[in-house]
């Protein structure tokens, strides 16, 4: 019998379990389990709060499919108005631990429903190596890759999780279910990667779509929003500061320093107890 809450960033939808305080199985099974819309809770991942040595909690944090992944950006805000309201962390601005590195969130608003959160997401880096793509090149930018007889131009970057990145006139004759499955598992990238894909509205909105490895499509992608907004800014000359558009809803993404922050909603869905078999 394990508490849990959901909440979600946008429409993207979380399982989040307390591993300070009780006692948890297998975590990759779990979640699997939980996240399963039908025999399951349903979400797109799930979040575990854990103790930290080098921060002030540490997030793990695991795909639908059981697999885990290094950071989320739209789990994260969830991730940080959960602990912030659960009191396990003090004071508004306060360290994460993820297999990504520290990230930094800082509650803006909090009521007992919905917060506005700002997350540091760090740097960017472009590495080739870092993305563990299959290429002597040292970066993958604005480069063409052919999928079913079409061009397109990629660019992979690693904001959190790793990305690729796809400009594009008209989101509409974009096939996802099938493109963004074929990037995801295109040799270029023998570790699978998060796809999405940009239309340019203005200097300072774009549109994204995104397909999330091991997820499949979902309503938005923090890390894919701050991705988009780093590569619009260095090969379309777009706003150091964007509102990138999502099927959820809407993410602030700045561009300071070097670093990128991200500013946008979490949200409680509900409270319960899940019983494990």
């Amino acid at each position: 019998m394990l508490e849990f809450i959901k909440m979600h960033g946008l429409g993207n939808d979380f399982i989040i379990f307390d591993g300070i305080n009780q006692d948890l199985p297998d975590h990759n099974e779990l979640a699997k389990k939980v996240c399963d819309r039908h025999f399951g809770i349903g979400a797109d991942g799930m979040m575990v709060v854990k103790q930290s040595s080098s921060s002030d909690i540490k997030m793990l944090f695991y795909n639908a499919d059981g697999s885990q992944a290094p950071m989320c950006g739209n789990g994260i805000r969830c991730f940080a108005k959960y602990v912030f309201d659960e009191k396990l962390v003090r004071g508004k601005e306060f360290e994460v631990e993820t297999l990504a590195g520290i990230m930094r969130p800082r509650i803006i608003s909090s009521e007992e429903k919905i917060s506005f959160i700002e997350v540091n997401l760090g740097k960017a880096y472009f590495s080739s190596e870092m993305i563990h793509a299959n290429t002597n090149k040292e970066k993958i930018l604005n480069e063409s890759i052919k999928i079913d007889g079409n061009t397109f131009k990629i660019s992979a970057v690693v904001v959190g999780s790793v990305h690729a990145v796809i400009f594009v006139d008209d989101l509409n004759k974009i096939d996802i279910n099938v493109i963004g499955r074929k990037i995801e598992n295109h040799q270029l990238f023998p570790n699978k990667i998060n796809v999405n894909f940009c239309q340019i509205i203005d200097d300072t909105n774009l549109q994204v779509l995104t397909w999330e490895r091991g997820v499949g499509q979902t309503l938005a992608c923090g890390t894919g929003a701050a991705s988009a907004a780093v590569v619009g800014s260095i090969l379309y000359n777009t706003s150091k500061k964007v509102n990138v558009h999502l099927l959820g809803g809407t993410v602030e993404i700045e561009q300071r320093d070097d670093e990128i922050f991200m500013t946008g909603p979490a949200e409680v869905i509900c409270k319960g107890v899940y019983y494990d078999k």
